[in-house]
């Protein structure tokens, strides 16, 4: 049915169209990650799978619907993950930037052919014994989560995910524990280079934030346009670094899983995280029409900004960083909202 079927059925089982879902399975198939097995084939693995992490659905509901008992669905649920992890690590990669920065047209007065992407954590519903909840209530919501870590590029594309930390971790902590680590193998951007980020972080080499104590959040100009060289800098930084927000905004939308996550072990739940990550970078590269993408393609979409306030009291101190790369940001951060309030 799924694959001779309506597209519509396609989207409402696994948050992708057929196209999406077809190409999906041919590429475990072509890279054997995955094979058919004697009553069950690869797409059907992965309708299975997929219906799980689009729905949050129990193994019951789906024993119903794909007429499976529970044991097989939880066997084949867990193989199609392990592959996600191998297929993880060729879709969430680095950015290749581009050598010729001409090509980029707008904020070019916010450096764009110098921003490679945008950086900020999101946090993710997580299941956790009670006995360690304490650490995973993230920012006094009750519930608890897992923070997690992500940069993407101007496509929307995620080039580097790090998830499980704990719920109260802030935001600048993670980010500079993640970096620190080797084995992380963080993309720092090339020299001259830099990722946008919010207040949360120190605006320092590699790393450009927003004037703090400054509007900055989009809505905030709805009311009054920018005025300052500050607020005409904030304006333009977050229209530019809203895209990351807009690629969660798609992620969570696609895989409601991650705002009600099912009671799986912990690194399962993290596993999970990242082949939603996966999956979705899969669509996008692919460049298949997506009514998730198109709906959050819109530059100007405002998101819902959570814990603004907190970000900025708690942002990190940057002693990670010397003195010398916090003044080399400041001067190009102060050099740019100058050339903007000139074309005010």
């Amino acid at each position: 049915e799924l694959l001779r079927g309506s597209d519509r059925q396609c989207i409402e089982l696994m948050r992708m169209s057929r196209e999406a879902y077809v190409r999906l399975c041919t590429h475990f198939i072509y890279k054997l990650w995955l094979h058919d097995s004697r009553h069950v084939s690869v797409e059907e693995k992965m309708a299975m799978f997929l219906t799980i992490i689009g729905h949050n659905e129990r193994y019951v509901v789906i024993k119903r619907r794909f007429q499976h008992s529970s044991q097989t669905i939880h066997k084949y649920f867990h193989e199609v993950l392990a592959a996600m992890m191998t297929f993880a690590r060729e879709m969430i990669v680095p950015s290749t930037f581009d050598p010729n920065p001409d090509n980029h047209g707008a904020h070019k007065s916010l450096r764009r052919i110098f921003a490679v992407g945008a950086l900020d954590g999101t946090l993710v519903h997580a299941i956790i014994p009670s006995s360690q909840q304490t650490v995973y209530r993230g920012r006094g919501k009750g519930k608890c989560y897992q923070n997690v870590l992500g940069i993407c590029d101007f496509n929307m594309i995620f080039t580097f995910v790090y998830a499980g930390w704990e719920g109260v971790a802030h935001d600048s902590r993670v980010f500079t524990e993640v970096m620190a680590a080797s084995s992380n193998n963080f993309p720092f951007p090339p020299p001259s280079k830099y990722y946008l980020c919010d207040a949360a972080y120190t605006n320092t080499r590699g790393f450009m934030a927003p004037y703090r104590n400054v509007r900055y959040w989009l809505g905030d100009f709805r009311r009054r346009r920018a005025m300052t060289k500050e607020e005409k800098f904030n304006h333009a930084h977050a229209k530019l670094r809203n895209v990351i927000e807009r690629a969660y905004g798609v992620l969570k939308a696609r895989f409601p899983i991650l705002d009600k996550m099912a009671p799986y072990p912990f690194n399962v739940q993290r596993n999970v995280v990242i082949a939603c990550f996966a999956v979705n970078n899969f669509i996008r590269k692919e460049k298949i029409n997506d009514e998730l993408f198109a709906q959050y393609e819109e530059p100007q979409m405002v998101m819902e900004q959570v814990g603004q306030e907190e970000e900025v009291e708690f942002a990190t101190t940057g002693s990670y960083w010397s003195a010398g790369d916090i003044q080399f940001m400041n001067n190009m951060r102060e050099e740019i909202a100058v050339q903007l309030i000139g074309n005010i």
